[in-house]
């Protein structure tokens, strides 16, 4: 799995995740890395962030850091599977 940021001015580095990964994790990885990436290239609260609505993403663990982010995340869903790597009613997002 890979997580990436990108921006109209900018893009951020793409981090790579090996292996097995839980939700845990993933929360671990939200706070410790992710989180402080948005911070770093949005300071305004202007990021959106999207996952693809995997179990990992939408255990209730993941979901309680999203709610406690919200104001500085904003969450888009994004449907599990989705052929489609950008739908054109997610585009005003980014």
């Amino acid at each position: 799995m890979i997580w990436a940021a990108v921006s109209w001015y900018s893009a951020g580095p793409i981090i790579t995740l090996n292996g097995r990964y839980t939700a845990n994790d993933c929360v671990d990885s939200l706070g410790s890395q992710m989180h402080p990436m948005v911070h770093t290239l949005y300071p305004n609260n202007e990021a959106a962030f999207q996952d693809d609505s995997s179990p990992m993403h939408t255990a209730r663990s993941v979901q309680s850091w999203s709610e406690q982010y919200e104001d500085a995340l904003q969450h888009v869903l994004w449907p599990a599977h989705s052929p489609l790597l950008m739908s054109s009613n997610r585009c005003d997002h980014f």
